[in-house]
């Protein structure tokens, strides 16, 4: 009995250090993020329009250098209160770095990482039908029965629209990711600038894309652990310490490189963005070349 009940002991005391420690903060947010990523797979724009888009995880390349699978959001409301546009519907396919384990937490909040702040994956936007589109024209819109609706981040001559195509990642960004970290409003930076509009380039083997290549100033995701953030299921919380130059500046802007490829899809009413955000170079296109550009679409 006694040697039972040592042993029960025993094993208590190691499940409770393995929690406590930062090696548990891993499987708790593949555990959450499996269950909560399937649950907006069954609610999404891909499933309402029969869209089949995969795009690969970390697990994909040798490296490892980011989260094993691509996680699946939804957010109608928050995008058409953002944007000031009722009709629009959003899903975001997303993924970020890897995490490590020592530090219990993901390399998204390393500063000294070129991984730091870095995502990518896909946003689908599109716009649900109007009451004079869903009865054959019969009904007039308060804007006009002749007024052109566009596609979601494009201009009338088919081409890509900055300041819209912006709009998705700020808010995915500062809404989805920062705020529910804890920044307040006023503290938030976004900046974006086109540095190379490719039209006509063709991706996935699909023409008609249009390729945009961006320098942006953001917060960088660096903070001080707060005791609970439901963001920590996900990422972890924060176990890395800044420069001894910014140790007090949290959420501190950083200058970033992006990548968009962007095209609207008539048989589907939807525009695509696929995406990539890094502080280097070299992992922007590491990423595009050996996980984004793998995705398949159809």
């Amino acid at each position: 009995m006694k040697k039972k009940l040592l042993t029960a002991a025993l094993v208590l005391a190691v499940l409770a250090v393995f929690i406590w420690s930062p090696l548990s903060d891993y499987p708790v947010s593949l555990a959450v993020m499996k269950v909560y990523s399937g649950i907006h797979e069954q609610d999404n724009i891909m499933e309402k329009k029969g869209i089949e888009l995969h795009i690969p995880g970390g697990s994909a390349t040798k490296e490892k250098d980011w989260y094993p699978f691509v996680m699946t959001f939804n957010d109608d409301a928050g995008f058409q209160q953002f944007t000031g546009e009722s009709d629009l519907k959003l899903t975001i396919l997303y993924n970020f770095p890897a995490f490590d384990l020592l530090k219990g937490c993901s390399r998204v909040y390393d500063p000294a990482s070129p991984y730091y702040n870095g995502f990518y994956g896909a946003y689908l936007v599109c716009r649900e039908k109007s009451g004079r589109e869903q009865s054959g024209g019969n009904e007039e819109t308060s804007a006009g029965a002749n007024d052109e609706i566009l596609p979601y981040g494009f201009l009338a001559d088919g081409s890509l629209d900055p300041e819209a195509a912006a709009q998705v990642p700020r808010f995915d960004f500062q809404k989805l990711v920062l705020r529910d970290l804890g920044i307040e409003a006023d503290e938030l930076v976004f900046d974006w600038e086109i540095v190379n509009n490719q039209p006509k380039v063709t991706y996935l083997g699909i023409d008609g894309w249009t390729r945009a290549d961006a320098r942006l100033t953001v917060n960088g995701m660096q903070h001080q652990k707060e005791d609970f953030r439901r963001s920590y299921l996900q990422y972890g919380p924060p176990g890395y310490s800044l420069p001894d130059a910014r140790a007090e500046a949290d959420f501190a802007p950083v200058d970033m490189i992006g990548r968009v490829y962007g095209r609207y899809f008539e048989e589907w009413d939807t525009s695509i963005f696929f995406y990539v955000l890094a502080a280097d170079q070299d992992v922007l296109e590491n990423c595009d070349r050996d996980i984004l550009s793998q995705s398949s679409l159809r």
